[in-house]
Formats: C-alpha cells, structure tokens, sequence
C-alpha cells in the first residue's frame, strides 16, 4: 500500500533530522529531506488520482490537502536550499520528532495514514522558515 510507503518515508526523514549533529540541519541533509518530500508527493498525487478515478470524494478531499501541504512543505525546504542556509533543531522539536515516530507506528497500525501525513507535512514546513 503506498500509504505505508508514505509513513515509511516520514519515519526516515524524522529519524535522519533526530540524527543530525549539533541540531544543525546542513545543506546536504535539506536536499536529501527535498528528495525524499518529492517522492512522498509524487506518491500522495497518485492517491489522489486513484482516489478520483473511485469517485471517493472524501479521500480525494484528504488527498488534495495532503498534496497541497507537501507542495508547500517541499517550496520552503527548496527556499532554505537557495538560501543555504543552516537550519537548528531545538529540543522541542527533537521531542515532537520522536512523538511523530510513535504517532507514526500507531497510524500503520490503524491505518490513519493519510490524516498523519497532512499534520507531519506541517510539522516539517516550520522546520524550513
């Protein structure tokens, strides 16, 4: 199911930011987060479609806010490439990341995927100012 892929691609980009040392994002990791940010999108665009072509139209609402929060998220992480800049992780954030890990995990296991993705999609577009 390509909802798992989806999770399982969030897991890796919230592992890899809870790895980074100092806390300090470099330009390296933002343009592994934008590689993955795109496969993820390319990913919700095909739920969507799918999700058009089985006329479920509340999907294809959660879709398109998905779709659309990703498309914002990738914008912001492309921007902090232009300006290369060095991005810091508080200790907040390294605690929300390890929530989302645990929220993650729940949501395989309930099948809640897409609405966990639309709220990590925002999550991670305030780690990119």
């Amino acid at each position: 199911m390509t909802n798992d892929k989806i999770l399982d691609t969030f897991a890796e980009i919230i592992f890899q930011l809870q790895q980074v040392p100092g806390n300090q994002i470099d330009l390296e990791q933002v343009n592994n987060t934008e590689e993955k940010l795109r496969d993820i999108l390319f990913q919700l665009q095909f739920e969507l479609i799918n999700a058009q072509h089985q006329k479920n139209w509340e999907e294809v609402n959660k879709f398109k806010l998905a779709v659309s929060e990703c498309q914002l998220t990738l914008n912001k992480v492309r921007a902090a490439i232009i300006n290369v800049s060095i991005i810091g992780i508080n200790q907040q954030n390294l605690a929300q990341m390890q929530k989302i890990l645990e929220e993650i995990d729940t949501a395989r296991k309930t099948q809640v995927n897409i609405d966990l993705a639309i709220r990590l999609l925002g999550f991670l577009g305030r780690l990119f100012p």
